[in-house]
């Protein structure tokens, strides 16, 4: 279903899963003092450091970081998307998840455009510099002592930012022409 899901939604969610629940189906949880405890399911361990926290309704892991909420955490562990933790759990509760519409006026949806279209420029000029400036082969070589090859540059779009603050004033002009040309 396309559309976006509501930030009200989202919180009235978050307010009715029970964290502990949530992730008692998936762990199993031992209750010590006000908190409950686990080994991580995110890195190895023996002695548990992941705590749940019901009065918070978060998680937190002292050994490796990991922490979040109850969407975090079935994103994390069940390697979902965050609509698709959304979509389940709102079946875990029984709510249906609303979608905002998508449908934007035309100038809407063409300022977009430009901006994207502005957004793609300026990437292509990042990715230029990182061939033809004259600071190249430093920034090359830079990428290279960090283990990263001209494919994985290209893979990943890796560019090379110029010194000085003006670059993209002198590729594209003056920042307000930008502006009132993609309005």
């Amino acid at each position: 279903m396309a559309g976006r899901i509501p930030q009200s939604f989202i919180d009235e969610l978050l307010n009715r899963v029970d964290i502990v629940d949530l992730i008692d189906a998936r762990l199993q949880l031992k209750k010590t003092g006000r908190e409950y405890q686990a080994c991580c399911p995110f890195h190895n361990e023996k002695t548990p450091s992941f705590t749940v926290s019901p009065g918070k309704q978060f998680y937190h892991c002292f050994g490796c970081g990991a922490h979040g909420s109850a969407i975090s955490f079935l994103m994390e562990y069940d390697n979902l998307a965050f609509p698709e933790a959304i979509e389940e759990l709102a079946r875990s509760v029984g709510m249906e998840v609303p979608r905002e519409s998508g449908g934007q006026s035309p100038q809407a949806e063409q300022q977009r455009t430009d901006h994207y279209a502005l957004l793609e420029r300026v990437d292509h000029f990042y990715r230029g510099q990182l061939r033809q400036h004259a600071q190249a082969d430093k920034a090359v070589a830079y990428l290279k002592d960090r283990g990263l090859s001209g494919e994985i540059a290209q893979t990943f779009g890796l560019g090379y930012a110029p010194p000085g603050w003006d670059s993209l004033l002198k590729q594209f002009g003056d920042p307000e022409s930008q502006r009132l040309a993609t309005e």
